[in-house]
């Protein structure tokens, strides 16, 4: 029987603060609560001698759970220095003596989530960092690193209020010795947060093909109905169906098709998105000028080039009460607002460590088959926002549970999957 490689192992989902983009703003019957002791201890106990990473973050502020720097020691004697530990903070209690004994306990890197370059713009994103002294925090942090070799870095989340600051992040990252930076495009759990995306999710191929073909598509479309019902009941043909399936056909034969809607939206967007594409550029520029580890997003998608993250490292996610998880995305019920609608994510559970054994729910046939769809997402897992039918009320946008090519548990809208956002495993 196979064992996952990487543990995402969530502490708590309790945070100290109150992010603008956080999904916890959402939640509205989501228990809380830390992980036990002994649940911990089964985990790592489990593991001994089949794991290669242990992410020790969820949806919640790790450290904020009293036993932490236990769960980081535990992990370190029991699974050996052959597996690497991290985790994400929001940096508010991580000063420098938290960091000493973090770094003592055995953890290897921690990355800090940092969306700003002051105080001021960063706390009107992570609602109460202003109480917090996050950025004396993270150049403590930067500071105490080098006496264990440990790695810090951190972490960024893209909105049309702060991608300007992007550069100015990445270089303080640079002038701290810090070793990574790793971006995300925001994903919008909140119709108030919809105008802050600075993407699209349409492929690039689509949209330029829009460009080129979008108004003869649209009256093609169109015509193309009345055609198709002209040849029904009269049995003659105008020939607009055939010029329709004609153009269409030209993008297919690519791999890609076409929603008018979202390739127009990208299109009325284009100045901001090549503004954020420079940006981005220029962030990447600082990163080689210093040495750091930049993974950077995508403005566009590409459905032929989409990946899961967790399949991919062949990772599962437990969280805090003993539920698995196949990823962040589908560990809490939560909308999603995306592509002109919402969508609602309904949580996905394989089952639960406090009865169960990791290696038992890796293996369940439920769990098998998740993987292995998504291990050749392109051909095996839709992707609505090239999809003519996605804002036209298609009944598999409404929610997560099935997509248009039969698969249980929908991942036809997932922006990580499409490089738009990225996991840190």
């Amino acid at each position: 029987m196979s064992f996952p490689e990487v543990l995402q192992v969530e502490p708590t989902n309790t945070c100290n603060l109150s992010c603008i983009m956080c999904v916890r703003r959402t939640w509205r019957q989501a228990d809380f609560g830390y992980m036990s002791w002994s649940l911990f201890k089964k985990i790592v106990d489990e593991s001994t001698g089949r794991i290669r990473r242990l992410a020790l973050y969820g949806f919640g502020e790790p450290l904020s759970h009293p036993r932490f720097v236990d769960f980081a020691a535990y992990a370190r004697t029991v699974l050996g220095d052959g597996v690497f530990i991290h985790f994400v903070t929001n940096g508010t209690l991580m000063d420098g003596n938290t960091a000493r004994r973090v770094f003592e306990a055995g953890v290897d890197q921690v990355a800090f989530s940092v969306d700003a370059p002051d105080i001021k713009p960063l706390s009107e994103i992570r609602v109460g960092a202003q109480h917090y002294n996050v950025l004396g925090n993270l150049r403590e942090t930067a500071r105490v690193k080098r006496d264990y070799g440990a790695r810090v870095g951190v972490a960024v989340v893209l909105m049309k209020r702060n991608y300007r600051m992007l550069p100015e992040i990445v270089e303080r990252a640079g002038e701290l010795d810090l070793d990574f930076v790793v971006v995300s495009q925001m994903v919008p759990y909140h119709p108030a947060l919809v105008g802050e995306a600075v993407y699209t999710t349409a492929s690039r191929e689509a949209v330029e093909f829009f460009r080129e073909a979008g108004g003869e598509l649209d009256s093609l479309a169109k015509e193309a109905v009345y055609d198709s019902l002209l040849a029904h009941y009269k049995y003659v043909s105008s020939g607009r169906q055939r010029l329709y399936l004609q153009l269409v056909e030209k993008i297919a034969s690519r791999g890609y098709s076409v929603n008018a809607d979202i390739a127009r939206d990208a299109i009325k967007r284009e100045s901001l998105l090549k503004d954020v594409e420079e940006y981005i550029e220029r962030a990447r520029e600082h990163a080689n000028k210093y040495g750091i580890e930049a993974r950077l997003p995508s403005v566009y998608a590409d459905s032929l080039k989409r990946t899961c993250p967790y399949v991919d490292e062949n990772a599962t996610m437990i969280l805090w009460d003993g539920s698995v998880a196949p990823c962040m995305d589908l560990a809490y019920n939560h909308p999603l607002y995306t592509n002109f609608h919402v969508k609602s994510i309904k949580a996905v559970r394989f089952g639960n460590v406090t009865q169960e054994s990791i290696e038992d729910v890796w293996n369940k046939p439920s769990y098998v088959q998740f993987r292995r769809v998504r291990r050749k997402l392109p051909s095996s897992v839709p992707w609505c926002a090239d999809c003519p039918f996605a804002t036209k009320k298609c009944w598999f946008v409404d929610a997560n549970e099935y997509d248009c090519y039969g698969n249980e548990v929908g991942c036809n809208e997932c922006i990580y999957s499409a490089g738009l956002a990225h996991c840190i495993l």
